[in-house]
C-alpha cells in the first residue's frame, strides 16, 4: 500500500486525482492522509469525492473514507471496465478535473467508453471546457490519445449546472512528446463568450483584447458567442498557433469584474508566454506529464514557468511509476522537462 501525504507540496486535490489515476492503471492500492489539510475547508470537497466515486466505479475499487470532509482515504483498485458512465458532481465542482482523473484509465481499457459529467464547466482554478477542447485534446492527440468532447450546457461558478459529453477511444499505448521549439506565431485566435448575459459584454472583452494585443502588433481573430448556460457567466480564451505547437490562456468573469479586466488577464498571461522560450504552457505542462510518464520512450519539452503544482504532481507520479522526471530550471522560471522510464 503506497502511503501519500496529501498536504505535500501544493497540497491540493491534484495529489488525490493523480493517485487515483495511477492506482487504477498500475493496479496499486494507496492510502492518503492529511487530504488538503492546509486549505480553508480541508478534506474532500464534493468534486474530489466525485473523482473518488467515479474511479471506484470504473475499476471496481474497495474504498474507505469516501465522504465530504474526510482527511484520509484508502483506495484498493480492481480491473478497469470500459462502458457508458454518468457522473453527477451536484455542485459547481469542476467537470474538467473529474474527466482528467478518469480519462487515462478509460482510454487504456479494453474498449472505447462514453462519459457524461454534470457540474461546473467554467469555474476558477481548473481548466474550463473550452481549454479542454482546444488545448488539452490538441496535445492528447499528439501523444496517441483520442477523444471527442462536447458541451450540452455551460455551468458557471457558483451555481454549476453544466454538462459535458465525452467519447473516449481505446488505445494500446501512449506515445512520447518532444517539443523543444515552438517556431514562429502563425495565428492568434480566440473565443469571447457569455452565458445568460447581453452579447455586448462579450464584444467589450473582444475590443479590450484587440486593444491590448495591438501593442504587440498582433491582430487576433476572436469569435463572439453566446453559450447555453444554467447561470450567468463570461469567458475570454486565446489560442496561439505556432509552427510546432500551440498555447492557450483564458480568464473568467465574476460578479463585479469588468469585461475589460477579463480580457486583460488572458492577454497578460499570453504575453508572459510570448516573452519566454516556452513551448508547452505551464498549465498544460502540469496536465501532460502524467500520460507522458506512461510512454516507453523519452519525452522532452520546455515550459514558460515551473509551478508548484507541476513539482507536486511529478512527485506523486514518482511514487507509482519507475519514471524519471527531470526538471532543469528554477521554480517560477522557464524550465526544460525530461520524462524517461527507468531501465529495469
Amino acid at each position: 500500500m503506497i502511503k501519500i501525504d496529501g498536504s505535500y507540496g501544493e497540497g491540493g486535490g491534484q495529489i488525490l486525482r493523480t493517485a487515483l489515476t495511477l492506482s487504477a492503471i498500475e493496479n496499486k492500492p494507496f492510502e492518503m492522509f492529511n487530504i488538503r489539510a492546509g486549505r480553508k475547508k480541508p478534506g474532500l470537497a464534493p468534486q474530489h469525492l466525485q473523482c473518488v466515486e467515479a474511479m471506484a466505479q470504473i475499476c471496481n475499487a474497495e474504498v474507505n473514507g469516501a465522504k465530504v470532509g474526510s482527511l484520509s482515504l484508502k483506495f484498493n483498485p480492481g480491473e478497469i471496465k470500459h462502458g457508458n458512465y454518468c457522473f453527477e458532481i451536484g455542485t459547481a465542482g469542476s467537470v474538467s478535473l473529474v474527466l482528467q482523473t478518469t480519462f487515462l484509465p478509460l482510454a487504456l481499457a479494453k474498449e472505447s467508453s462514453s462519459v457524461t459529467i454534470r457540474g461546473g464547466t467554467h469555474v476558477p482554478f481548473s481548466p474550463c471546457f473550452h481549454y479542454l477542447k482546444e488545448q488539452w485534446l490538441y496535445y492528447l492527440k499528439k501523444i496517441g490519445l483520442d477523444a471527442k468532447i462536447e458541451m450540452a450546457r455551460a455551468g458557471f461558478y457558483p451555481k454549476g449546472g453544466g454538462e459535458i459529453n465525452i467519447s473516449i477511444k481505446h488505445v494500446e499505448k501512449v506515445c512520447p512528446l518532444e517539443l523543444m521549439e515552438r517556431g514562429r506565431l502563425l495565428k492568434l485566435r480566440g473565443i469571447s463568450a457569455v452565458g445568460n448575459l447581453d452579447l455586448s459584454i462579450a464584444e467589450r472583452q473582444k475590443k479590450q483584447a484587440f486593444k491590448h494585443l495591438s501593442k504587440r502588433n498582433i491582430l487576433p481573430e476572436i469569435d463572439v458567442v453566446t453559450m447555453p448556460a444554467f447561470a450567468k457567466g463570461t469567458m475570454l480564451l486565446l489560442i496561439g498557433e505556432f509552427e510546432n505547437s500551440q498555447c492557450c490562456y483564458f480568464s473568467l468573469g465574476a460578479i463585479g469584474k469588468r469585461a475589460e479586466k477579463v480580457a486583460d488577464e488572458a492577454c497578460e498571461e499570453l504575453g508572459h508566454f510570448l516573452e519566454t522560450k516556452g513551448v508547452v504552457d505551464e498549465h498544460l505542462a502540469d496536465q501532460v506529464i502524467l500520460p507522458l510518464s506512461l510512454a516507453k520512450d523519452i519525452s522532452k519539452f520546455t515550459t514558460p514557468k515551473i509551478t508548484q503544482h507541476f513539482l507536486t504532481n511529478a512527485e506523486v507520479i514518482r511514487l507509482f511509476l519507475n519514471t524519471r522526471i527531470h526538471i532543469e530550471g528554477e521554480f517560477g522560471e522557464e524550465g526544460l522537462v525530461t520524462i524517461e522510464k527507468e531501465k529495469s
